[in-house]
């Protein structure tokens, strides 16, 4: 089992690059185990963690309860046929990736954008100067750790990036 989980300061692109693979594969089933919601493939062997769809500007495991982490955890001890990926800031967490990394084959991919000022203007969101500045302290600090060998960093600043993005998780998830 592989678990690719995707980071990065808001407004990077980490959304735009999930609904890939809505958008370029079919037959997904909605999921629940507990507190935590998603999406499967089973072409794929993939679970996708997250509510997706809908009208919400914040999509994935933003929209999960704040109270996810033990039933994540639960769900990774039970799942073992099924990769996971997962994006946003509930799931990527220090602890949530170590456990990951204890569990399976963790790909922790971190997502860089010059252009997120401009995205949250787009946005219309009112995330306030601390948060986010907390949120790069945050991913600096995961970028450190040291029980994580699998973190690649990919830029999203070019108007497709986002698409070559989403080919190289799938390389991941395929193996390669």
């Amino acid at each position: 089992m592989r678990i690719i989980a995707i980071g990065g300061i808001p407004a990077v692109g980490k959304t735009t690059i999930i609904n890939n693979f809505f958008k370029y594969n079919s037959w997904w089933e909605d999921f629940k185990f507990k507190k935590v919601y998603g999406h499967i493939n089973r072409d794929l062997s993939l679970i996708i963690v997250g509510k997706y769809g809908g009208d919400s500007i914040f999509a994935g495991t933003d929209r999960l309860s704040m109270a996810v982490h033990p039933d994540f955890k639960e769900l990774l001890t039970l799942t073992n046929k099924y990769n996971i990926l997962f994006e946003g800031d509930r799931l990527f967490t220090k602890s949530i990736l170590e456990f990951c990394d204890n569990t399976a084959n963790l790909h922790t991919i971190i997502i860089e954008s010059n252009d997120t000022k401009s995205r949250h203007k787009k946005r219309k969101d009112n995330q306030s100067e601390k948060f986010l500045k907390g949120r790069i302290t945050k991913i600096n600090n995961i970028k450190n750790c040291k029980f994580n060998n699998n973190i690649r960093i990919f830029k999203n600043d070019k108007e497709d990036e986002h698409i070559q993005i989403y080919k190289s998780i799938k390389e991941i998830l395929n193996g390669k």
